[in-house]
């Protein structure tokens, strides 16, 4: 079943905030919350986390996908409200948190919705000021969360070099940020190897080893039972198919890489309303996608 990222998704895993930007929060004796999406965010996912642990400063540990605006934005947020709070995530998403450049985009990035959706933060500060990262998070590691509840770090690099994603195996549920893909409005599936066309697809035969029930993406969508059990075979072919795409765009444009951006977007993103996403990020992942596989060939 593909269900709404919103509310109870099964016993202790709720998605907290909006299905747009879902934060995934684990209720047990460590509660632990997955992403927390952009800025403007902050003051939804804390309210979110009073009404379900009644004391949000019971949240101890907050593990990060990747790097991304609307993956980590609002965690500098979280961590100024709940100072006992602990942020988890890869080496390399940690320096990427202590880059100067890195921080102006997020900050770029995230303003216009800031200013589109003030309203929600009722005049709090909500600006990405930088994230320090306490904990780094490698393959492997183990965390207890309570109540017969452990959290696995697998290391899925590919949409970006420090994306990772999280396997709750007692409930076969998988985390995974963009690491798998996205769907749009028809549930077709998009993948998104910004950073290794290679990488991406070692990760996703990584994942189609685990035995799942649920699937968490990034925005919008649970998956469970049988979509969740065939769904990264189905992102294997849908990026295979977008590798070949693009190629075949490259050749009929001799390379030109922003013809063959400009075809996608026009087929893609300007001549439907299906992808959910905005235009500037839509593009500058889509740039990524088709500078990958020009420099593969």
């Amino acid at each position: 079943m593909i269900i709404k990222s919103e509310g109870r998704l099964a016993d202790r895993i709720y998605a907290i905030g909006a299905p747009e930007l879902p934060g995934y929060l684990v209720v047990g004796d460590r509660p632990m919350l997955f992403d927390a999406g952009i800025t403007f965010m902050g003051p939804l996912y804390l309210k979110a986390l009073q009404e379900r642990l009644g004391d949000p400063g019971l949240l101890r540990l907050h593990f990060l996908t990747h790097s991304h605006f609307d993956h980590a934005g609002a965690s500098p947020y979280l961590k100024r409200r709940l100072p006992g709070l602990q942020i988890g995530a890869s080496a390399a998403a940690a320096a990427t948190f202590g880059k100067a450049g890195a921080v102006a985009l997020i900050r770029s990035l995230s303003r216009p919705l800031e200013e589109k959706y003030a309203f929600l933060s009722g005049g709090e500060e909500v600006e990405f000021t930088g994230l320090t990262v306490d904990m780094i998070l490698e393959e492997d590691q183990v965390f207890a969360l309570g109540e017969g509840l452990t959290c696995r770090i697998l290391a899925t690099p590919g949409h970006t070099r420090d994306s990772l994603s999280f396997y709750l195996p007692e409930v076969k549920a998988l985390v995974t940020g963009e690491a798998a893909g996205v769907f749009d409005r028809d549930y077709r599936i998009h993948p998104e190897f910004t950073s290794s066309y290679r990488d991406y697809l070692n990760s996703l035969e990584k994942m189609a080893h685990l035995d799942l029930d649920i699937i968490m993406m990034s925005h919008f969508f649970t998956l469970t039972g049988g979509d969740a059990r065939d769904y990264m075979q189905k992102s294997l072919t849908a990026t295979v198919l977008f590798r070949e795409r693009i190629e075949k765009l490259l050749r009929e444009n001799g390379g030109d890489r922003q013809a063959v951006v400009e075809k996608i977007y026009q087929e893609d993103f300007a001549g439907t309303q299906a992808i959910l996403q905005d235009a500037r990020p839509y593009l500058i992942n889509l740039e990524a996608k088709v500078r990958v596989i020009a420099e593969d060939r």
